[in-house]
């Protein structure tokens, strides 16, 4: 069960330059009762301008996207928006992308492929547990 924040519901983003990933991510994201898809963002550049006007909890940031890439947004987001947590979602399974990531800001990188299960313990975990590296990359 997803925790609630301060007994509201977590507010998320979603950042993905793919239409079909953002549209699968918000509708698994709307099974959840207690928390919120506040925004989608198609490119870094977007999800920065997100937080800074809406102020979700989490952010879901892909890596590779165009105008600006996920880890850059993320490291913007962490250094002006210290509140907002990322879990960066990729399909590279490389170590060097976690640990980038990591550097970045990120809370938690997980692989695309994780699941619905693993997304949503990563989405709870993000308020204060440690940087956690989730799933197996992909064969």
């Amino acid at each position: 069960m997803i925790a609630f924040i301060s007994g509201r519901p977590i507010r998320v983003g979603i950042a993905d330059d793919n239409d079909l990933h953002r549209e699968i991510l918000h509708e698994s994201l709307d099974l959840l009762p207690n928390l919120v898809v506040v925004a989608e963002a198609k490119n870094g550049a977007e999800a920065v301008s997100m937080v800074e006007f809406l102020h979700p909890d989490i952010v879901l940031m892909d890596v590779s996207m165009p105008v600006l890439n996920g880890i850059e947004a993320t490291r913007i987001i962490r250094s002006k928006f210290s509140d907002t947590k990322v879990i960066i979602l990729t399909l590279y399974g490389d170590r060097s992308f976690a640990d980038t990531a990591r550097e970045a800001g990120a809370c938690q990188f997980l692989n695309k492929l994780c699941g619905q299960e693993k997304l949503f313990q990563a989405i709870n975990d993000c308020s204060g547990g440690p940087f956690k590296v989730v799933g197996h990359p992909p064969h």
